[in-house]
């Protein structure tokens, strides 16, 4: 209001924008908005923080489901035409895929990097499959498979490659520090409990209470393979005996299951049988690794 020119009071214009519009009006509307959008914002943001722990994905958003992966491809012959594929499924929906191709350089190094893709929700914290394949002219192979979820990444895989690695000694590549691969451990642990568990009990140390009797001989202290060894953990040694098959007929006569050939046995033919049954060995062992008393360096 105003003082008009008798000394009464006028009314003063409301002030408008170049549109003509009211700004008073205007500020009010950017309020209501405001107002509306903010528990928006918010919930946006719980959805977000909340999706993680409860195992969910965002739509639209691309996720790092297996890491960046290097290593080198060594022993045999493998020409100018030679490939490495790396193949990445989802355990439960094949729909859900990646698939990378390398050349290898003159030293035989690869580099893959990080997986990304696009998940829906619950499926966020499932467990994909990791394919590793060798193309050449004369044929595909499949030189390493693992299993992993996504939460339990942590940096970059290095594999050791060895074309002409025995079947008895795992895959052609084996995970250089199995160690420093939270994954590979947890795999390891999965198998052990399912294969292991009721001899060598839950945790590697065997309860007397708990021992099978017809045993011929009781089950040993896998905490302590390290120590009966000197001080150091001989994968290819632990791998050997897990196995099972090139062993003498003395070491067989001890009650100890040959899993080489029940596994056999037991996988699907994606590949090779005999080739993925270090897909079961390598994490199993990097376990035993893990356990030991005292830690293995």
């Amino acid at each position: 209001m105003g003082t008009g020119p008798a000394g009464g009071r006028v009314a003063r214009r409301p002030q408008r924008d170049a549109s003509g519009r009211s700004i008073a009006a205007a500020r009010h509307a950017r309020a209501s908005l405001c107002a509306l959008a903010s528990p928006l914002i918010v919930l946006t943001a719980l959805a977000a923080t909340l999706a993680l722990p409860l195992g969910c994905a965002l739509p639209g958003k691309l996720y790092r489901v297996a890491p960046g992966i290097t290593g080198r491809l060594m022993g045999g012959a493998l020409g100018d035409d030679a490939r490495l594929r790396l193949v990445v499924l989802h355990r439960e929906s094949k729909a859900l895929h990646d698939r990378q191709t390398v050349v290898l350089d003159s030293q035989g190094r690869f580099v893959f990097e990080p997986t990304r893709m696009e998940i829906a929700g619950h499926e966020f914290s499932k467990v994909y499959r990791l394919y590793l394949h060798l193309e050449r002219a004369e044929g595909d192979r499949v030189i390493w498979r693992a299993q992993m979820s996504r939460r339990a990444l942590d940096g970059e895989i290095r594999l050791d490659c060895q074309l002409d690695r025995p079947l008895e000694l795992g895959q052609a590549c084996r995970v250089e520090d199995p160690l420093a691969q939270p994954w590979l451990v947890a795999d390891g642990e999965r198998t052990f409990r399912r294969l292991c568990a009721s001899c060598h009990g839950s945790a590697g140390r065997p309860d007397p209470a708990l021992q099978d009797p017809t045993l011929p001989n009781p089950p040993p202290d896998l905490r302590r393979l390290a120590e009966r060894h000197g001080g150091r953990f001989d994968r290819d040694w632990v791998t050997r005996r897990i196995e099972g098959r090139m062993l003498s007929e003395s070491h067989r006569g001890d009650g100890m299951p040959i899993w080489g050939e029940r596994l056999s046995a037991e996988f699907e033919r994606y590949a090779e049988g005999d080739e993925l049954i270090g897909a079961t060995l390598d994490p199993l062992v990097a376990y035993l690794a893990s356990i030991q008393r005292p830690p293995v360096e």
